[in-house]
């Protein structure tokens, strides 16, 4: 059985938990092969690479014994985790991708010579300013879903989705699901049996398909548009009484045509969407942090119609109400004591 090599992209400001989070579960997978099969060998061969030799992460403490990236063979596997926090603000990111060029250069070049490119949470902004997967979906954290748009309008994002397989490129969502994509990686090459077997020894559950469910709405207000801010302002204010969605966008003084336009393209939903987000919001931390009924909580969010609701919801989040609250219920209240 080849061991395969990878490489762990790394730069300043990176999430140092999803580096070590993957060290330690290639290592892992290499102690769960040698008892299962006897043998001294390993799956995988591993180094992190860089322009430096020691960069500081976000965090503050410093990852060291990182090998410059020009005195590594190309490797089997280009793991490219985040290189900034995913709350990055727009000018610093595109800042730092400036800053990536010698990288995305090397992502290009190693993809073209048939290296397996992983991207991870903001990782995966490199690959879409690399241009390798054009044409192709990308994932990222939840949190990035508008500024991968806005800085990336020709380049396809999904964030609902945990994980996506392109073959030659590979996107994983936030940071916490590297230790599940190397899950996935040991599944993909070197089967289902050991890849449950490195999850045991980690307590890693194998990935799920989507993010979704740990996604919040989070109403985009980086916009200087005073017509959009005001229905915002309206939408947020009465959601739970609003009866006629034209009612109250006639207290803006636009037409509906134009607000609609102009609320789409500040915010990335139409006033519709928006309104049923924060619906949507609303009875997700009931499910959280009650132990009220599922239609009270429906009816308390301004719908009417519990079974279009459910549907909506599901088609969201990815999972049922019922679901949602036997995973999430009472997280607030657990964290508060």
């Amino acid at each position: 059985m080849k061991t395969m090599s990878v490489a762990i992209l790394i730069g300043d400001r990176c999430p140092a938990s999803g580096i070590f989070a993957v060290v330690d579960t290639l290592i892992a997978a290499n102690y769960s092969y040698r008892k299962v099969s006897g043998e001294k060998k390993d799956l995988f061969s591993f180094c992190l690479i860089g322009k430096e030799t020691e960069y500081k992460a976000y965090n503050g403490f410093m990852i060291s014994q990182v090998v410059p990236y020009q005195q590594v063979e190309r490797p089997d596997i280009l793991i490219v985790p985040g290189m900034f926090e995913a709350t990055v603000q727009e000018k610093r990111l595109a800042e730092a991708l400036v800053a990536l060029e010698d990288y995305l250069k090397l992502i290009q070049d190693w993809h073209k010579q048939g290296t397996i490119i992983v991207g991870a949470c903001s990782g995966n902004f490199c690959l879409a300013a690399s241009g390798i997967a054009l044409n192709r979906a990308l994932t990222a954290h939840w949190i990035m879903e508008h500024l991968a748009i806005k800085l990336f309008p020709e380049q396809s994002f999904d964030v609902n989705q945990l994980m996506l397989d392109h073959g030659d490129v590979i996107s994983v969502g936030g940071a916490s699901a590297v230790a599940q994509m190397v899950l996935y990686l040991v599944e993909r090459f070197f089967g289902r049996e050991l890849a449950l077997l490195t999850g045991r020894l980690m307590l890693i559950e194998p990935a799920q398909d989507l993010q979704t469910p740990f996604s919040m709405f989070l109403p985009n207000r980086q916009h200087d548009d005073p017509y959009v801010n005001q229905l915002q302002d309206l939408l947020e204010q009465n959601f739970q009484t609003l009866e006629s969605l034209p009612d109250i966008m006639a207290e803006v003084s636009l037409s509906e045509r134009q607000l609609t336009r102009r609320f789409k393209q500040a915010t990335g939903e139409t006033p519709i969407a928006y309104l049923q987000r924060l619906r949507i919001e609303f009875v997700r931390r009931g499910l959280e942090n009650s132990n009220k009924q599922v239609n009270s909580l429906i009816w308390e969010s301004g719908y009417e119609d519990v079974s279009s609701f459910r549907r909506l919801f599901k088609k969201t989040l990815g999972i049922t109400m019922t679901e949602y609250r036997q995973r999430y219920g009472g997280i607030s209240r657990q964290v508060a004591h």
